[in-house]
């Protein structure tokens, strides 16, 4: 792919520091850790979790503090094949949950969410006490998910804190200013509750490149100006508006239903979703288009 693109089109080793608006030229300026400007006339970010370009937006840096919960992510190699065909699950007990996704019919995605103990502060630099950690929350398990953690793949076991964008933040903030916007966890962080964050990102390239092909189609020179890409970014953040919206909200729901030791906050929260999301699996049940 680089290869195909003019020489220098591709940087690495730059951070973005800040951004802006030139006022002469109406473009986006990006201020790089290598003291360079970069003078670009589209600028889509895609920087993650403590985006700088989200910052443009009015968009807080994701926060940790919300959720009392972190998460385990591995994968585990079954020689023999796995049983478990290729449907996504989940499994929650008291405020664990595990969900598995099969990759192919040997290899296994998992993730556990579960409560932060002081032990984590050192325990995510070592897969091998992640494991063990895992191992204790696991208790009242199957014994299949008990044996799934037990042979996972040490070189591909992380343990994070959970950052997240609050719902109502996709809502009353403008996701484009001039010919700027953002995508992936840069707009919508969210928890892995419903296991959708990264199935967004994909859905938000897929629109945002719609989006721009079907302006450029509908210009004489084929190429992306100012009004091109205004016109194309504003398609492009009201179509996911509401998609994102309601995916951060239920993953949020869920966190919090996870999170809280309150009887009563689990009670609302669950009569919440029971009117909001009241198929489990509604999130599949979306086609953001064909480019």
């Amino acid at each position: 792919m680089a290869d195909n693109l003019p020489i220098g089109t591709v940087r690495t080793n730059c951070q973005v520091l800040s951004i802006e608006i030139d006022p002469l030229t109406h473009y986006p300026q990006l201020m790089l850790s290598n003291g360079s400007i970069l003078q670009a006339k589209v600028v889509i970010g895609c920087d993650g979790v403590n985006s700088i370009i989200a910052s443009m937006f009015g968009l807080h840096r994701t926060k940790l503090l919300i959720f009392s919960t972190c998460v385990a992510r591995g994968f585990t190699n079954y020689p023999n094949g796995h049983q478990y065909g290729s449907e996504f699950a989940v499994i929650n007990k008291a405020q664990v949950q595990l969900g598995r996704l099969p990759i192919s019919d040997k290899l296994v995605y998992w993730f556990v969410t579960r409560l932060r103990t002081p032990q984590d502060a050192t325990n995510w630099k070592d897969p091998i006490l992640i494991r063990q950690s895992l191992m204790e929350s696991m208790k009242g398990f199957p014994e299949e998910v008990v044996d799934m953690i037990r042979n996972c793949k040490l070189s591909d076991l992380h343990l994070t804190e959970l950052k997240y964008r609050a719902p109502w933040e996709l809502v009353f903030n403008n996701l484009r200013d001039g010919t700027v916007t953002i995508a992936g966890d840069a707009m919508h962080a969210m928890g892995p509750f419903i296991a959708q964050g990264g199935s967004a990102s994909i859905e938000d390239a897929i629109v945002i490149a719609k989006c721009l092909s079907q302006k450029m189609h509908n210009t004489k020179k084929k190429e992306i100006n100012v009004r091109v890409a205004k016109e194309a970014f504003d398609e492009y953040v009201k179509e996911r508006r509401r998609r994102l919206f309601w995916l951060s909200l239920h993953s949020f729901l869920i966190g919090k239903k996870l999170d809280t030791k309150s009887s009563i906050v689990r009670f609302i929260i669950h009569a919440i979703v029971s009117v909001f999301f009241t198929d489990p699996n509604w999130h599949t049940h979306y086609h953001c288009g064909n480019l």
